[in-house]
């Protein structure tokens, strides 16, 4: 089971360091796509958070300020996939607390108008939609495809878990 959690911690790390545009990574949907991954709901959060934290040991530096709010959204994204129970209206909530959350802690730091700050993050938002959305098709086609060729409704990280 930990070398399973391993390799996925890993793969999520690796993920933000293949050459892709800035904000075009997995991270956040695999965040939104735990609920469908495994019943843990200790697992569900602490995956995706643990993955931010650890790549952002190799990037830049955040504001402490700012990455706290970057991994409250990471850890109540699973949350609120639960609870709407839907891919797509789930990336959208998750996105919009992202939009509201994370932008307004970058303008409490920075100061400034909101609305430059706000308007200034479309473009890196729209692309981590794009790529949320993107992800989250192909999570979900792969889920689909596994549950099919296995036959089983277990969740797959489930499925590594002694019981």
């Amino acid at each position: 089971m930990l070398r399973n959690f391993t390799f996925l911690i890993i793969a999520l790390v690796i993920s933000r360091f293949i050459g892709l545009p800035p904000n075009f990574s997995p991270l956040l949907a695999t965040a939104i796509f735990m609920p469908r991954l495994t019943n843990s709901k200790y697992l569900q959060s602490f995956i995706p958070v643990l993955a931010v934290i650890l790549s952002n040991f190799f990037l830049e530096a955040v504001n402490l300020f700012i990455f706290s709010t970057i991994i409250f959204v990471f850890s109540f994204a699973p949350i609120l996939s639960r609870k709407i129970n839907n891919l797509f209206y789930s990336c959208l909530a998750v996105m919009l607390c992202w939009f509201i959350l994370v932008n307004g802690s970058v303008w409490m730091i920075s100061g400034g108008s909101i609305i430059n700050t706000y308007l200034g993050a479309v473009p890196f938002d729209f692309k981590l939609l794009i790529s949320t959305l993107l992800y989250l098709s192909v999570f979900h086609y792969f889920d689909l495809i596994y549950r099919e060729f296995y036959d089983s409704n277990k969740k797959l990280i489930d499925r590594f878990i002694k019981e």
